[in-house]
């Protein structure tokens, strides 16, 4: 089971990163875009640490 809440949070983290290059809407500030793209990329790679650490 944890495993699988591990992978989700790696797929939402990497989506959340390809649309924030993506993002048509209202310019973005400065500090929420650093901190979408830093964000999901501090998430993903803790996953999957915390994922091969499970292996």
């Amino acid at each position: 089971m944890k495993k699988l809440i591990l992978l989700l949070l790696i797929v939402i983290a990497t989506l959340n990163f390809v649309y924030t290059f993506g993002y048509q809407g209202e310019p973005m500030s400065q500090f929420e875009f650093l901190f979408r793209t830093y964000g999901s990329l501090v998430l993903a790679a803790f996953a999957i640490i915390l994922l091969n650490k499970k292996k």
